[in-house]
């Protein structure tokens, strides 16, 4: 008897159990479990990078209220005119973020397409027109490059074309003999993009949605990159400025140096304008510096007898010597001749009378 009860009250208790259990759950899906729910827009369908965001591709569909994505809602004239900037799954809620107002099928005002060869991009099998891929080069060290290495030149730039298709293909439809890639980049980046092009060897790696504009429109890495070549262009500039300014001053050193000399040996040959005479003595010849106005100075003995006194006296006086007074043919030189030149002898041998010339 005591076991027929505790078995129907253990009955009675899971029977209970059950139906709270069930209530809660039922309850829970249907917002009631002391939530909230809010309607917003999914995609039904998967809708591509692009590709416009109309009322067959979404539908309204409850969703917790505490788990909405952030600008997720209901109103579909938020959303009227939209396109796809990433790619929609189905049952995915549509995002603000991930839509652009212009088809980027379009090049947008501002903007450029250029081109790159498919050969020279290893990844060119893993894009599609509408990824987000980065801009690499390969760089060596130059007057321009200051050292070599890999930069980044652009982020999360647009691929728009692969061979001029903009439709993204899949499987059998996508070309196997890819030839070339287009870009889309705004036009503040097409120096940096020719730069990486003409210096460096360009290369693509798969990039992010992240937004890296700038205000203007520019690429935050275009911008940087472009940074990085002016400051090396101006230190460049600032070293050869300071290398001329050397070079300037040795020169002038130089130059300073060579003009000091002269004026020295012009004053030594102001002093010394004169010319040699030579005298004959008992075999001997004897040197004299004759300067005008001044008395003769006794150089010393040149030679002895086996010396041609013809060839001796011959002999001129340094460069200085020829000034225009020396060459006057009319200066008068008598006073060194006759019995009152310091040089006249009373006496001297046969045959070996001195004479003098200059």
């Amino acid at each position: 008897m005591r076991k027929s009860l505790y078995l129907l009250i253990a009955l009675v208790c899971g029977t209970v159990a059950t139906v709270m259990a069930n209530q809660w759950l039922k309850a829970q899906a249907n917002g009631q479990g002391g939530g909230s729910t809010t309607e917003i827009f999914v995609a039904t369908a998967a809708i591509d990078i692009g590709e416009e965001i109309t009322p067959e591709r979404i539908r309204l569909e409850q969703w917790p209220t505490d788990r909405i994505p952030q600008g997720s809602s209901g109103d579909f004239e938020s959303l009227k005119g939209k396109y796809a900037k990433q790619r929609f799954y189905v049952g995915e809620a549509i995002m603000p973020v991930k839509l652009m107002d212009e088809n980027w099928t379009t090049v947008p005002k501002g903007y450029r397409v250029v081109a790159l060869k498919a050969a020279d991009v290893t990844i060119a099998n893993l894009i599609q027109p509408g990824d987000r891929v980065d801009v690499l080069a390969y760089f060596t060290k130059s007057d321009l490059i200051p050292q070599s290495m890999s930069k980044t030149v652009l982020m999360g730039v647009r691929v728009y074309a692969l061979d001029g298709d903009t439709e993204r293909r899949a499987g059998e439809d996508k070309s196997k003999n890819l030839r070339n890639i287009q870009l889309l980049i705004h036009e503040k980046d097409t120096d940096a993009w020719q730069y990486a092009q003409e210096l460096g060897n360009v290369r693509l790696s798969l990039g992010s949605d992240a937004d890296y504009s700038n205000e203007d429109g520019s690429n935050q890495a275009g911008r940087e990159f472009l940074t990085w070549l002016e400051d090396h262009r101006v230190a460049q500039e600032e070293s050869e400025r300071e290398k001329a300014l050397a070079k300037e001053r040795e020169r002038r050193e130089l130059a300073s140096s060579r003009q000091v000399k002269p004026v020295a040996n012009d004053t030594k040959k102001r002093d010394e304008n004169g010319f040699s005479m030579f005298k004959m003595t008992e075999g001997r010849m004897t040197e004299y510096w004759i300067v005008p106005g001044k008395l003769p100075v006794r150089i010393g003995e040149v030679g002895g007898e086996s010396d041609s006194p013809s060839e001796s006296m011959t002999e001129n006086a340094p460069p200085a010597a020829t000034t225009p007074e020396d060459k006057d043919a009319d200066e008068d030189y008598s006073y060194l001749t006759g019995e009152n030149s310091p040089l006249y002898q009373s006496t001297s041998p046969p045959g070996g009378r001195g004479s003098a010339s200059e």
